[in-house]
């Protein structure tokens, strides 16, 4: 093809999709300017129903040991994990041929 087609085509291409950005953009400023008192207020209370919900969830990792490095025993492991949604966990040995 030559140049100058598939530039027009990408130059085509790259207008529609900024078109439908813009275009998604317009719509979410309009439904914004269309919010009463009350609406404001409601999505006020909802964001810090999440805030203080996303702080306790912390707070329970942190009690948890989330985000510290430590050593479990063997015997501790299992508990550790049935107490989270996730775990990282890094399994080595003390014996290894190099040590010695």
């Amino acid at each position: 093809m030559d140049q100058s087609i598939v530039g027009q085509i990408l130059e085509k291409q790259v207008l529609s999709v900024a078109k439908a950005v813009e275009d998604k953009l317009d719509e979410q400023i309009a439904a914004l300017d269309r919010l009463d008192p009350d609406d404001i207020e409601a999505l006020r209370e909802r964001r810090i129903l999440q805030m203080r919900r996303a702080a306790e969830r912390r707070a329970k990792w942190r009690a948890l040991g989330h985000g510290e490095y430590g050593e479990v025993p063997e015997k501790e492991f299992f508990a550790a994990a049935k107490a989270s949604d996730r775990l990282v966990c890094h399994f080595y040995r003390d014996n290894w041929p190099c040590k010695k």
